[in-house]
């Protein structure tokens, strides 16, 4: 059993830890709340393109390059979205895992197929060379708040590469922010876009529409041109939104965890010490009873 000095110095030590993790419980809990209305509103945009592109379908069948299905899948991209930092419970594992099951999908459904990846992240990039796994791209020194992050710019080069044909297919893994307790890892094709489940998606939106005649100028088939490259881009942009909510919202439970750990272990410590103590003087108690028996 270890000694009283030893107990001490642990106590000391456990108290000084669960500050720390409570303060960082506060922290995340402030941060997820800002993100979360980022979230929200990132959605609110998305959907609303989503309808003006449901506007522009009905009756119309317009055709663009990012909606172009390749024949044959030789090469495809992954833009991985991930963490910069730890101590956020399982969610940095989570994002790898889904990268894993992807990277096994995509060979079993395209046999022989390139896969090469664009990260976004200091985690992603730390697991890639880890593993020993080559990445055209990470963009690891990122701004807390992901609205500086060079996302336009990014989704530029990628629909540039994709126009080109150097790659025939780009999926995206982020972690999807349902709640502050519920994420999920998701891994989605990302281009070419699928524009039947683009056309179910704003079916809501254009119901929750004011009705109403649009007039779009100069005219439906530019304004069609003009919107999908930018639902992609918001597509992205709400899956940096996503994650960043995801991680703090992770990190908020993983502190929380622990900071109860260390009031349980701070509870169990001194339950031990106070017992030490107790045996101390009732040992030295029995020594003078002892010692003045002695002297009768």
């Amino acid at each position: 059993m270890a000694g009283l000095k030893e107990i001490r110095r642990r106590l000391k030590s456990v108290n000084n830890t669960k500050k720390i993790t409570s303060a960082m419980k506060l922290v995340s809990a402030a941060k997820l709340r800002k993100t979360q209305e980022a979230v929200v509103r990132s959605r609110a945009y998305t959907d609303a393109l989503k309808g003006v592109l449901g506007q522009l379908q009905g009756g119309s069948e317009f055709s663009h390059p990012l909606l172009d299905v390749r024949p044959t899948v030789k090469r495809v991209r992954i833009l991985v979205i991930g963490a910069s930092r730890g101590l956020c419970g399982g969610f940095n594992t989570n994002i790898n895992r889904r990268v894993e099951a992807l990277h096994k999908d995509l060979a079993e459904k395209y046999p022989g197929v390139e896969i090469s990846s664009t990260l976004l992240g200091k985690k992603p990039g730390e697991y890639y060379r880890r593993i020993g796994r080559a990445y055209l791209e990470s963009l690891e020194a990122l701004n807390d708040d992901p609205t500086f992050w060079p996302t336009q710019e990014l989704c530029q080069r990628l629909e540039v590469d994709f126009l080109r044909g150097e790659y025939d297919e780009l999926h995206i893994v982020y972690t999807r922010f349902k709640s502050a307790i519920s994420t999920v890892a998701t891994a989605e094709r990302l281009l070419p876009l699928d524009k039947d489940a683009l056309t179910v998606a704003s079916d809501s939106a254009v119901s929750a529409a004011p009705k109403g005649v649009t007039l779009f100028e100069p005219n439906p088939e530019r304004v069609f041109g003009a919107v999908v490259p930018r639902i992609v881009r918001a597509i992205v942009r709400q899956a940096t939104f996503d994650t960043k909510a995801s991680e703090h919202a992770s990190r908020m439970t993983a502190m929380d965890n622990a900071t109860k750990n260390a009031k349980e272990l701070i509870h169990t410590l001194t339950l031990k010490r106070n017992k030490l103590r107790q045996s101390g003087i009732t040992s030295q108690l029995l020594d003078i009873v002892g010692g003045a028996e002695a002297l009768k």
